[in-house]
């Protein structure tokens, strides 16, 4: 039997990049996926993806910093499959410049899609979990949110709450059978970061050299990790942050040398 045969799964921003991936992994896992997204192309494209696949996908239009896009989405789910055992917190996004430059309502954007968003889906599906005494949800969180990184600073507020949310909830919620993780993606190569090469904000090659196994992460290798997190295989697992970044967040030395990687 599949890891997650017969559970239905909401993932938000599940369109694109990391999200699309862990859609696709739900699916192939045996989840019946519900995605919720603003972009209806792709996420429509998702959906037939994992219908030709052999798999059950519902698309839901919402904009998950409004609360009643958000009610939406699971009075969508329930009536379509009765039930919601899995959630992702996906969507998130970010502007870049200097922290002094922001206006008001940059801040307050950044900080709903990340952060509110995570917050309202997760207050709507934690309504049902705990009645059902059952569910998991992951919220995705970035590097960011762990040490400084200049010109991020409301996506790094965000992404550093979710992290504080999330063993918040994951305590909360865990004597009624709901468990709530977060994974840290460090650079992972999708849409947004390959934009980000092209236009010169950040050099790839030193993305590569500042990460010990000397790669960038694939949104694959995040759907692996949010996959685990939310089967029976980590059932005594709440309230963690799962770093995925190829040991970008472990390493502290100023500059990966030629003398971190051995010949066997």
């Amino acid at each position: 039997m599949r890891l997650l045969e017969d559970r239905i799964a909401v993932v938000t921003g599940g369109g694109n990049g990391i999200g699309k991936a862990i859609a696709i992994a739900l699916a192939e896992e045996g989840a019946r996926v519900v995605i919720a997204d603003i972009h209806m192309e792709a996420a429509f494209k998702v959906e037939e993806h994992i219908r030709q696949n052999g798999g059950t996908c519902l698309v839901v239009e919402a904009d998950v910093v409004r609360k009643t896009d958000v009610e939406r989405i699971f009075d969508e789910t329930l009536r379509v499959f009765g039930k919601v055992d899995i959630l992702i917190n996906n969507v998130g996004g970010t502007i870049r410049k200097a922290m002094v430059d922001f206006t008001e309502d940059e801040w307050d954007q950044i900080i709903d899609i990340n952060l509110k968003s995570t917050f309202l889906c997760s207050q709507a599906a934690g309504k049902i979990m705990l009645k059902q005494k059952r569910g998991a949800i992951v919220n995705i969180s970035s590097i960011h949110g762990l040490g400084g990184i200049p010109n991020r600073s409301p996506y790094a507020t965000a992404k550093a709450a979710i992290n504080s949310f999330t063993s918040t909830i994951g305590c909360e919620w865990a004597a009624d059978g709901v468990r709530m993780n977060a994974v840290v993606p460090g650079y992972i190569l999708t849409e947004g970061l390959d934009h980000t090469f092209n236009a010169g904000l950040l050099n790839r090659e030193d993305m590569v050299r500042r990460t010990p196994q000397g790669r960038l992460g694939t949104p694959e290798d995040i759907a692996e990790a949010a996959l685990f997190l939310v089967s029976d295989k980590a059932k005594f697992i709440t309230g963690t942050t799962l770093y995925v970044d190829g040991g970008y967040s472990a390493y502290h030395a100023p500059e990966i040398q030629t003398s971190v990687y051995h010949q066997i």
